[in-house]
């Protein structure tokens, strides 16, 4: 095999790398650039990875046509010994590691005065850190509400722009990931720093809707309809804003993403649920959740999944659109899962799967529920 035969190396081709880069280089210095392979963790690895079994008769050929592959992209070299066996397998290999990653030089913007103890640290800190730095002084430089929020959603406000998506490719878990310095290695100063709401998600237990006449965790003691929410936080944020509103739910649940497609079945008709309403992101994933949840709810006699049409509006209104961690589908694809939606949200919900983008739920966050009047049609 050619170099010229081999344009890119595929998705196990990839694992396969990672894996014998770190077997290679564990315990050894850093700084080389390439470290020595027995050939028997090369066998062991590409078990491993290709699911290959060791009394395959075809191992050695399948084996040698990776080695080839690698060393096609100049990942690997093959040492001149071999195991003289009939089809002749190198002894050990070569394996190169990539040059290091020179981080990029992350200027010091002009301060706004609440986060002028930044100054001191700029010249100490990684890149990483110094973006979330950056992020939070131009949230304070923007002159931004400052009700307090919960925490993924002001994650969300301060690193949902595109050009933090280097460092966090998921904006609303932004804070889950910073535990550094003066602002964020102390939970407590930085929620009171930047207004941030407690907003845990419910302690789980195993009876949750109970039985008839008798109410779970979620129970909101009004009506008959079981609202289902993605994620936490935005489940938090209604229980919030229901509060004080008159409206039809009898439960108002946290799916925990995609466990809402098994847990749907827990449902039962002594219940008393006549409708099951939902909201989520608006994602490849997160429409997929609702769309089997959907078809798990009808096979059991359950009343359908139906999207909370009015939310989605908000979302669609109130969201930035952002590239996710997904990779883009296709049209088909796209418009499967868009279907699930109602008509007037399919097509720019198809328009953000086929680009990889996304919008996060928690765009509709605790301001707008507590504000807003038009989203109160989903839970009546």
């Amino acid at each position: 095999m050619t170099k010229t035969e081999v344009t890119e190396l595929n998705r196990l081709d990839q694992e396969m790398l990672e894996a014998l880069r770190a077997r290679a280089s564990a315990g050894k210095r850093s700084s080389a650039r390439r470290h020595k392979l027995a050939m028997s963790d090369f066998k062991e690895i590409h078990r491993k990875v290709y699911r290959a079994s060791p009394v395959d008769a075809f191992e050695s050929r399948e084996i040698l046509k990776c080695l080839e592959r690698l060393e096609s992209q100049g990942e690997i070299r093959q040492m001149g010994r071999t195991d003289k066996e009939r089809l002749e397998l190198p002894i050990n290999i070569w394996v190169h590691l990539p040059p290091p990653t020179i981080e990029p030089e992350v200027a010091m913007p002009p301060l706004h005065e609440k986060m002028s103890r930044v100054a001191h640290e700029w010249g100490n800190r990684k890149a990483k850190q110094l973006t979330a730095y950056v992020a939070v002084n131009e949230w304070f430089m923007s002159d931004p509400d400052l009700i307090p929020a919960p925490l993924c959603e002001r994650a969300l406000e301060i690193f949902g722009k595109r050009k933090f998506l280097t460092y966090f490719p998921e904006p609303e878990k932004a804070f889950r990931e910073v535990s550094f310095g003066w602002l964020f290695s102390d939970q407590r100063y930085m929620r009171d720093f930047l207004d941030i709401l407690r907003s845990e998600p419910p302690l789980l237990t195993e009876v949750y809707l109970a039985k008839a006449g008798k109410r779970g965790y979620a129970s909101m003691d009004r009506g008959d309809i079981l609202f289902v929410v993605e994620n936490y936080t935005t489940c938090w944020s209604m229980a919030e804003a229901l509060k004080t509103l008159d409206h039809g739910l009898g439960h108002l649940a946290w799916g925990i993403g995609k466990s809402f497609v098994s847990s749907v079945r827990s449902i039962r008709p002594d219940h008393g649920v006549t409708a099951i309403r939902y909201f989520g992101d608006l994602d490849a994933s997160g429409l997929a959740i609702p769309l089997r949840a959907d078809k798990e709810a009808r096979a059991a006699g359950l009343p359908p999944v139906v999207p909370a049409v009015k939310l989605y509006d908000a979302l669609f209104e109130l969201g930035t659109p952002l590239p996710g961690k997904e990779k883009p589908v296709t049209r088909d694809r796209a418009e499967a899962l868009a279907a699930w939606l109602d008509e007037r949200h399919r097509e720019r919900a198809v328009e953000l799967l086929i680009k990889g983008e996304r919008l996060a739920q928690e765009w509709v966050g605790l301001r707008h529920l507590g504000t807003a009047n038009a989203w109160q049609a989903d839970v009546r």
